[in-house]
């Protein structure tokens, strides 16, 4: 029994050593003499389906092989670009990663997936670019490709990380696709269709339009075989409410800056009308040019010089108020109306503006005045206007107007209920005014 349990002893023994030698021996194992280290990424060596194939009924998983071990990101599931848009699951094995949608494959749907940069081999190369490609569950792929660009209407600054989708109803398929730092995308293989598209920030990632919650922009395209269109989407908070008049202040003597709660749609689509009333006399004064913009944007001349009666480019009878002191809103620096129609090199759109510049006819006198707005259109085409009341005060000279650039100090009375209580004042500045 001992010589038996000895022998046994000594067979776990020399198994185990064995075993540490051959550990050792691949520990150690080391590039021939001479050799230089490995510094090439992985690569791809097959995508199962294939690349722009046709594959009817197809209910696997797609599968990305490597041409070696890899490392991938845990965060890929969440990186990962795919249309249709909505969820899928990422597995990754030894040298592989597969892909399956969470609901399962569509029937006649074409399927586009782009896989991010930055896969690694053990050796923490990294793959420099990302890896795209497309398929078909029945249909035949498209030579279609839509590119555009997702911009912040208020800003005018791209919009990294927004999703832009494609829906052709009936079908509900979401086609789709995610910007890159520069606020740009690109869909290919897009089947044939009239859709309407949806550029949004998709804030609650449920890969679906959210209307009263996501800031968004809409269109309609028709694209066809050989053409890429290219879309721009200038996206907008959610917004029920029209745009309100808050505050009116003098800006010199002869002008008026409006601020409003919204931003307003430059140039404006309809032709909305300003009102000044002296509300001590209650006699209209002439308002001879309605700007959306700041007063410095916008070039009135300074209020040393007489207004010249066209110089607003409002339309050929600018200097003519309509009745009671009220005349059209213009622009300017009036962008295309369909801004992603510009020609090549073209000046980008003027951007929206809360505030609306106001020439009137003569200079103002110290006292109160009434100002009504009415069919002024923020970003979300909604149309409204407001009353207030201000006091103008005297402007120590135009060159000081100039200097400084901005607003002469003012009383603001923000509530039409508190003209009210002015009577005091009114007769404090009718007695001061007329001396």
């Amino acid at each position: 029994m001992p010589h038996g349990s000895d022998r046994k002893d000594i067979g776990r023994t020399g198994g185990l050593g064995a075993a540490c030698l051959a550990l050792l021996g691949c520990a150690n194992e080391m590039p021939p003499p001479g050799a230089l280290p490995d510094e090439e990424p992985p690569v791809v060596r097959s995508i199962e389906p294939a690349p722009d194939s046709v594959v009817p009924g197809f209910d696997g998983s797609v599968r990305v092989r490597f041409s070696e071990p890899v490392n991938i990101p845990s965060d890929l599931g969440r990186r990962l670009v795919a249309s249709p848009m909505e969820v899928y699951d990422v597995e990754t094995g030894f040298s592989d990663l597969r892909i399956r949608p969470r609901g399962g494959w569509r029937d006649s749907v074409v399927y586009c997936f782009a896989i991010p940069e930055g896969i690694s081999d053990l050796l923490r190369n990294r793959t420099p670019s990302g890896i795209e490609f497309c398929f078909s569950t029945g249909v035949p792929l498209s030579n279609i490709r839509v590119t555009g660009t997702v911009l912040d209407a208020v800003s005018g600054q791209p919009r990294s990380e927004a999703s832009v989708q494609f829906i052709a109803p009936p079908d509900s398929t979401p086609y789709g696709a995610v910007t890159d730092t520069d606020g740009r995308f690109s869909l290919r293989a897009l089947p044939p269709g009239r859709y309407t598209a949806f550029g949004f920030v998709d804030r609650n990632r449920n890969y679906r339009l959210d209307r009263d919650l996501e800031p968004h922009d809409s269109a309609t395209v028709e694209p066809f075989e050989g053409g890429v269109p290219d879309l721009e989407f200038r996206i907008v908070e959610p917004d029920s409410t029209p745009p309100l008049l808050l505050r009116v202040e003098a800006f010199d003597s002869l002008t008026l800056r409006l601020e409003f709660d919204d931003p307003l749609l430059r140039p404006q689509p309809g032709t909305p009308l300003v009102t000044v009333r002296d509300s001590i006399e209650g006699a209209p004064v002439d308002v001879v040019a309605v700007r959306v913009g700041e007063p410095a944007e916008v070039g009135f001349a300074p209020d040393s010089m007489p207004a010249a009666p066209d110089s607003s480019g409002v339309g050929p009878d600018s200097a003519r108020a309509a009745p009671g002191g009220a005349v059209p809103a213009g622009d300017t620096a009036a962008a295309p109306a369909d801004s992603t129609a510009a020609p090549p090199g073209a000046a980008p759109p003027t951007l929206p503006s809360r505030y609306v510049s106001v020439r009137v006819g003569r200079a103002l006198r110290a006292r109160l005045y009434r100002v009504h707005a009415e069919g002024f259109v923020n970003l979300r085409r909604l149309s409204g206007g407001g009353d207030t009341v201000f006091v103008a005060a005297p402007v120590e000279s135009p060159a000081d107007s100039l200097q400084t650039g901005a607003a002469r100090d003012t009383t603001v009375v923000q509530d039409t209920a508190a003209a009210r209580d002015t009577t005091i004042a009114r007769d404090t500045l009718r007695q001061g005014g007329e001396q």
